[in-house]
C-alpha cells in the first residue's frame, strides 16, 4: 500500500500542475489517471476503488498519507476530493477557491525569478521536465505547533529518471541585528525564517541521498550577476555554466 500511496500523491500533484486553475476536485475525476498509472485495474461506481483507499485510510487515521485528501459527512456517505496543496480547505464541498491578487502576483513573480530561469536551463541541459515543487513523504519540515503533524518539504526540482534533485540558491546569509528596529519573526520551531531554511536545506541534504537521490546545488555564485545579486541572464552562457556543473557532479548527461 506504500507504493500505492507515492504514486496517488504524484498523481495528484500532477493533476494539479496540468490544471493550475482548479483548487479542489472530485476524487472520481483523477480515475482515469490513477489506473493510467496501475493503481487500479479499472474504475467502479465513478471513483469506488480510490473512495474505498482513503476510508481505509480514515479508519486507521492514515489519512494523513495522502495529505491532499479531504471528506466531507453527508447523510448517504462521505463525500471525497481532493484540494490543491497550499489551498484552504474550502467551506463548501467542491468549490473553487478564487485565487487572490496577492497569490496571482506572487505566482506571476515566480515564473519570472532567477530560480524558474534556472531550473528552466536545467530542463534544457538534461533534455528532461523536471518536477517543480516535487515533496516526499520521508523529507519532513519540523514538527508543526500541536506537536504531531509535520509538512512534506518541497524540492526545487526533481528528475525521475535520474534520482536527480537540483536545488538553486540565491541566499545571502541573515542579517538580523541588536539595531534592527523590529525583530524578525521566528517561526513554529522558534527560529528566524533564514535560520529554518538553513536547517531545511541541511535536512534534504542529509536525507535525500539516504533514500538514493542525489542533490546538487547550483548558487548564484556561479553566474554573472548585477548589483543586486540577481543573475544577468545570458542564456547561452549559463547553459554552459550549468553543463559544466552538472558534468562535475558526475550527474548522467543526455547523449
Amino acid at each position: 500500500m506504500k507504493k500505492e500511496i507515492e504514486i496517488i500523491n504524484e498523481v495528484i500533484e500532477l493533476y494539479f500542475e496540468a490544471n493550475p486553475t482548479l483548487s479542489i476536485v472530485p476524487v472520481k475525476e483523477l480515475m482515469p489517471a490513477l489506473i493510467a498509472a496501475d493503481v487500479f485495474r479499472k474504475d467502479e461506481k465513478k471513483g469506488k476503488p480510490i473512495r474505498d483507499v482513503l476510508r481505509k485510510l480514515d479508519k486507521t487515521e492514515e489519512l494523513h498519507l495522502i495529505p491532499t485528501a479531504h471528506g466531507e459527512e453527508k447523510e448517504l456517505g462521505t463525500h471525497w476530493y481532493f484540494v490543491k496543496p497550499g489551498t484552504p480547505k474550502p467551506e463548501t464541498a467542491y468549490k473553487q477557491q478564487a485565487p487572490s491578487v496577492k497569490r496571482l502576483e506572487a505566482e506571476q513573480l515566480r515564473l519570472l525569478s532567477d530560480e524558474t530561469y534556472i531550473i528552466d536551463l536545467c530542463d534544457t541541459v538534461l533534455q528532461k521536465k523536471a518536477q517543480r515543487q516535487k515533496r516526499f513523504p520521508f523529507l519532513l519540515g519540523d514538527y508543526h505547533k500541536d506537536g504531531r503533524t509535520r509538512t512534506q518539504l518541497p524540492v526545487e526540482a526533481y528528475y525521475a529518471s535520474l534520482n536527480l534533485v537540483i536545488e538553486y540558491t540565491n541566499r545571502e546569509p541573515d542579517t538580523d541585528s541588536d539595531f534592527d528596529e523590529k525583530p524578525k519573526k521566528k517561526t513554529a520551531s522558534g527560529v528566524s525564517r533564514d535560520e529554518q531554511r538553513r536547517i531545511y536545506d541541511s535536512r534534504r541534504a542529509e536525507v535525500l541521498p539516504k533514500h538514493g537521490i542525489q542533490l546538487v546545488w547550483i548558487s548564484y555564485e556561479s553566474f554573472k550577476l548585477d548589483g543586486s545579486n540577481c543573475l544577468v541572464r545570458n542564456a547561452e552562457k549559463d547553459l554552459k555554466t550549468i553543463e559544466t556543473l552538472l558534468k562535475t557532479e558526475g550527474v548522467e548527461m543526455p547523449d
